[in-house]
């Protein structure tokens, strides 16, 4: 058996056992990434120094810490189920150590920011109305910057208030917004030029009709830098700060996995599930069960 053959036989079992198409995806890809590292070869002749050859490689390339934890964890996964199926005498990935990144402190973006970021775009010319959709939009849905620049006119629906975004590659998946954030998006429709091809949110420069990626992110830094942000302004800051206020206000991590677009839970606790202290304090002051005493006293209970 190949190794592609062997992820088609771990995608369909994990599918019978009821996992969602998401995982089965997220499977498929991050395997991917290793049989275009080892080639197609048979499961059997794998060993665990070609493994830890296409490790070293994934550190090499400057991928994040968590990024080759995923990798890791999929690649067990695999093997695991190979030799609990008897298809491998040996398994190569037993010794192979998983990652644990130690996190750091919260990288979303601060409200502050966000606010003075709006400032920005008091004025109310074209641009300042397209980039306030574009900040609204981002932090209301935590989309990433691949399908806000993806957006075509006919994705998004403000009326039911949701768009059809495109990310990493081919995956589309439904996002949602609030009232106010429409509004804004409609503002800018009605100033948006007609000339610029069929993308919401246009470019002004160049010859191109869409907004880059690069677009999105250099706008951010230049309005950050007038704005005096001393926080991360990036797009990626942005999703971080949706997920977080999620959180703060009451979210659980369940539904955020799923508003986020993410393969499981334990990807969202991983990368958004971070907190200060005093934010993990705030959280039980809200939420702790003895609470209760205090509402059954003053309800004579």
């Amino acid at each position: 058996m190949r190794l592609s053959e062997a992820i088609d036989v771990l995608c369909i079992a994990t599918r019978a056992e009821g996992r969602s198409p998401r995982t089965i995806g997220a499977y498929r890809e991050k395997l991917g990434h290793m049989v275009t590292s080892l080639g197609d070869v048979a499961i059997e002749t794998v060993t665990v120094h070609d493994l830890r050859r296409y490790l070293a490689a994934q550190w090499e390339r400057g991928l994040s810490p968590f990024t080759i934890k995923t990798r890791v964890r999929a690649m067990k996964r695999l093997f695991n189920f190979l030799e609990a199926e008897r298809d491998i005498e040996k398994n190569p990935a037993e010794r192979i150590k998983t990652p644990n990144p130690k996190h750091g402190e919260p990288k979303g973006i601060q409200w502050d920011d966000f606010v003075a970021l709006l400032k920005t775009t008091a004025a109310g010319g074209v641009l300042d109305l397209r980039d306030r959709a574009i900040m609204l939009f981002l932090l209301d849905t935590g989309c990433r910057a691949g399908g806000l620049a993806g957006l075509k006119v006919g994705d998004i629906d403000l009326e039911r208030r949701r768009a059809m975004v495109t990310e990493k590659g081919d995956k589309t998946r439904v996002v949602f917004f609030q009232e106010q954030t429409a509004r804004v998006v409609a503002e800018w429709l009605e100033v948006r030029p007609g000339d610029r091809g069929a993308w919401l949110f246009v470019s002004y420069k160049g010859k191109y009709e869409q907004l880059t990626v690069s677009g999105v992110y250099h706008m951010l830094k230049g309005r950050g830098a007038s704005a005096g942000c001393s926080g991360p302004v990036n797009t990626h800051a942005f999703r971080h700060g949706f997920a977080r206020f999620y959180l703060m206000s009451g979210g659980d991590l369940g539904t955020l996995a799923d508003i986020l677009g993410h393969s499981t839970v334990a990807v969202t606790k991983e990368y958004h599930g971070i907190f200060t202290t005093d934010e993990l304090q705030r959280k039980h002051d809200q939420h702790s069960p003895i609470n209760r005493l205090e509402e059954g006293c003053r309800n004579g209970n």
